[in-house]
């Protein structure tokens, strides 16, 4: 993963068009003539030997012609000219090229394809390349139109990147028609070099980026995606339209959930949702007011809300009273007919309510603690002003912490409205439908984002899977070349990580370690004969008539890899795939109370997966949750897990019994098995410090309470120095970023022990996040105020010089106030340097990792 030289891409100080022409319906001849026309203040050089000049600029007949390397180049040549041309770009100095010749896969360069050749000639000197094929980009801010695209685009603050071309140019014809700009437009075409991850990872830093809108097909790399994406999400709104409802859709809705992104489904609400998102505040809750100047209107919205699984705010009987006051407030004859009828949501106020009514039922509903938002409905009325009305209820959105929408029904007569709403910074939209669309975008933003940013609870008590039993288990099936394993290798397995198995002999199997816990314990009435057993079709218990049957399967998708579906179970299962075939197959009932998950999971994630099911099970669901989890770290240790089944798992209140149990092997894949990586548990160490055991780990998201604790103990000062502010506690968005880290591109080590009231407690802290590029990680390192002048500091920047060494990380680097004694000394003493920043009061620190 990568943006070295993204600047060169989208901020060129010159820019060379090769095969630069006049001929009508040419490559060369339309991105020319996009460059030329597209306001560009930068130098233009077109290149071509058959031309002396173009559109008035001089024409070069090569590259060695130019004045200087350009920054950025546009290449429209034949597929057998690129990798030539990308060769001769890149020693002179050029560093990005657009590529927008087609066909490179079917031309051969020196027995190779052009496409390889071409990224073969690009490797030594860094020149990132965008395509080939594709429509180009976009950069309105700097006037640059390096693509296909006739008419530009305006400025603006949304990124929009397409794996579509046809789809690129409709946009930006639709965008121009509806007055929505643009920070940056890219086509990513063929993707040979750059991909979808590397613009995600590019445009959540892009200062002229406020949202990010993306339309794609399909996935190279999931684990570069997802990794940039819950960067990006974290940062700004990520909101994606993904093409193709295919067998893999359920993993891509789990993939976009987990990162953080919102999922919409047309072009329409692509740019609903970015509108919608780039002026929402937090939302506190989910739950709307509703205010029309019609029943009709206010009864549609109430409709689709209820359609979308979406929440009507209650109101207080202090909020009715004020409403009841506002409506009497005016003699008007609709609303002296209605003064006697109770306010309610939807709230009408007819056609004749006044400009001032409006503002007094806004007032009342954005104080009243039951409302999240507000959405506004008005259709023209005869003698009721709507740009009037707009203005009174701007100043009240604006200096209210909640959301107000508006649907401004009509044209002429409600323009005004919409341009004071627009002018406010407030979403408008054309019709109720469409509004409550809008609202539910940021209620299913808001989820998204609590997923990414929740801190889990702690898991139950219990050991470690045992890691060495399962391993030995599988290594001698994988030896003796079977694909299944046994029904008795299935429990082992299963048993090493806590999951139990009714075994063949009726009996809960066996559970060493950490358990999930028997549907039947002891003294329950359900704890009888469980029959069957690992692959086993014995006699059903009477007692499962008393427990929900479940399912937890994993499967391998073909772009996430292992996911985790979660659902009815046994006849549950049955009988909802009957009744959809009963109805002529044409919903899959079964599949509706579904969730897939990707791992690894935790209590939260796992809570989700069992929420999205939307069943209701009468049993442990914490229970339910750890046998998830525990399914989740069989699959992230096993790399030749290739299926699992637990089906009928029986749950009810004393916890959870699987019936059957199924588990299938296929060739090993290591490293980028999982799109999101697991916690590294080979990372953790236990090393003697001041004579006691101390365990140097990766930080993870269930440690946030000690870490909240750790933090109670530092000293103000130490604070300062450490966050450059001071700060009396960690707010809980702050607390998750620090928990809750991205393994791939970041390293969080804590030095923690058992204290003296028996928990674990965190001692100190070093933390480090790589670049794109991996050249640098920027680290930080904080140890208990306490603690000071121990060598503790010095063991953890010790353990994050070895890992960052070990991944081929260039350099750490870091910034101190530079009172900071204490870290500069660290830093020289492990052959660091340390030097004045450009930034008053602080100082440089670098250390070198690579000889």
């Amino acid at each position: 993963m990568s943006i070295r030289n993204f600047n060169s891409l989208f901020d060129p100080g010159s820019v060379a068009v090769i095969g630069a022409s006049l001929r009508p319906g040419s490559l060369g001849a339309i991105v020319l003539t996009n460059m030329a026309g597209g306001g560009y203040a930068g130098a233009l050089w077109p290149v071509n030997p058959k031309y002396d000049e173009l559109l008035g600029v001089r024409c070069y007949g090569k590259v060695s012609a130019l004045p200087k390397a350009p920054d950025l180049a546009i290449i429209c040549t034949p597929p057998a000219t690129v990798p030539g041309l990308i060769a001769e770009l890149g020693a002179r100095g050029t560093r990005a090229a657009v590529v927008l010749t087609k066909g490179l896969d079917q031309a051969r360069i020196g027995g190779k394809p052009a496409r390889q050749a071409m990224l073969d000639a690009a490797k030594p000197h860094l020149l990132r390349i965008l395509g080939p094929g594709g429509v180009g980009l976009l950069a309105p801010h700097s006037g640059l139109n390096a693509s296909l695209a006739e008419g530009g685009a305006r400025a603006g603050k949304i990124a929009f990147i397409s794996q579509s071309d046809a789809l690129m140019a409709a946009v930006l014809d639709w965008a121009r028609l509806h007055g929505i700009g643009f920070s940056k437009f890219a086509s990513l075409g063929e993707r040979a070099d750059i991909d979808l991850g590397d613009l995600l990872d590019y445009l959540a830093d892009d200062a002229d980026t406020a949202a990010i809108l993306v339309y794609m097909e399909n996935l190279a790399c999931a684990r570069k995606f997802m990794s940039a994406a819950r960067l990006a999400a974290r940062a700004k709104p990520v909101i994606v339209l993904k093409a193709g409802r295919d067998s893999s859709d359920l993993a891509y809705d789990a993939a976009f959930r987990r990162a953080g992104m919102l999922r919409v489904h047309s072009t329409e609400d692509l740019f609903d949702a970015a509108e919608t998102l780039t002026h929402a505040r937090a939302l506190r809750g989910e739950r709307l007011a509703i205010v029309a100047n019609g029943g009709a209107l206010g009864t549609i919205a109430t409709d689709a809300l209820a359609y979308a699984d979406g929440a009507l705010a209650a109101l207080s009987d202090e909020t009715i009273r004020l409403l009841r006051q506002a409506q009497s407030a005016e003699p008007g004859a609709a609303i002296a007919r209605r003064a006697a009828a109770p306010p309610f949501n939807p709230l009408n106020l007819g056609g004749a309510a006044t400009p001032e009514q409006y503002a007094a039922v806004f007032a009342a509903l954005l104080r009243e603690p039951q409302v999240d938002a507000v959405l506004l409905i008005h259709a023209p009325a005869t003698g009721v002003d709507a740009g009037r009305i707009a203005e009174l209820l701007a100043p009240l959105a604006r200096a209210s912490g909640k959301n107000v929408l508006a649907c401004w029904l009509g044209g002429a007569a409600v323009a005004g409205a919409r341009r004071v709403f627009a002018e406010a910074g407030l979403p408008a939209y054309d019709t109720p439908e469409q509004a409550v669309r809008g609202f539910m975008q940021t209620v299913q933003y808001r989820r998204n984002q609590e997923l990414l940013m929740e801190v889990p609870g702690q898991l139950p008590p219990g050991g470690k899977p045992e890691r060495a039993a399962a391993r030995a288990v599988l290594a001698a099936a994988v030896a003796d070349g079977r694909q299944a394993l046994t029904a008795a290798e299935t429990r082992a397995v299963l048993a090493a990580y806590g999951i139990r198995v009714a075994a063949p002999d009726g009996g809960p199997g066996p559970a060493p370690g950490s358990v999930s816990g028997p549907a039947s314990g002891a003294g329950s009435d359900s704890g009888a004969d469980w029959g069957g057993g690992a692959h086993g079709a014995g006699a059903r218990p009477a007692a499962a008539l008393h427990a929900t049957e479940l399912a937890i399967t994993v499967h391998d998708d073909a772009t996430f890899g292992p996911v985790i579906s979660f659902g009815p179970g046994g006849a549950s299962a049955n009988l909802a795939a009957e009744a959809a075939a009963g109805r002529g197959g044409a919903m899959d009932f079964g599949a509706s109370h579904r969730a897939i998950g990707l791992p690894p999971l935790n209590m939260v994630l796992a809570r989700d997966l069992l929420e999205r099911t939307r069943l209701r099970p009468a049993a442990d669901s914490d229970a339910i949750c750890h046998a998830l989890i525990q399914v989740s770290d069989l699959v992230a240790d096993t790399c030749e897990l290739a299926s699992l089944s637990l089906n009928p798992l029986l749950a009810d209140a004393q916890g959870v019994l699987a019936l059957d149990a199924r588990i299938t092997l296929g060739p090993p894949r290591a490293g980028y098995r999982l799109a999101i990586r697991a916690y590294p548990q080979e990372l953790e160490q236990e090393v003697l410090w001041r004579g006691a055991p101390l365990t140097l780990r990766p930080i993870r998201p269930e440690d946030a309470p000690q870490h909240v604790e750790f933090f109670s103990k530092l000293d103000p000062d130490d604070v300062r120095l450490r966050f450059f502010s001071a700060m009396r506690e960690l707010q809980p968005a702050q607390l998750a970023r620090l928990t809750q880290i991205d393994y791939d591109r970041a390293m969080a080590f804590i030095a923690t022990r058992i204290g003296s009231a028996g928990r674990a407690e965190t001692l100190g802290v070093v933390r480090a996040v790589a670049d794109p590029d991996n050249q640098h990680a920027e680290f930080a390192i904080l140890v208990r105020s306490d603690l000071k002048g121990m060598g503790l500091g010095a063991i953890l920047f010790q353990k994050l010089i070895d890992y960052f060494r070990s991944r081929g990380t260039a350099a750490i680097v870091g910034e101190a106030l530079s009172e900071n004694g204490g870290v500069q000394q660290l830093v020289r003493r492990f052959g660091g340097s340390v030097s004045p920043s450009p930034e008053p009061g602080t100082s440089i620190l670098h250390l070198k990792l690579q000889a």
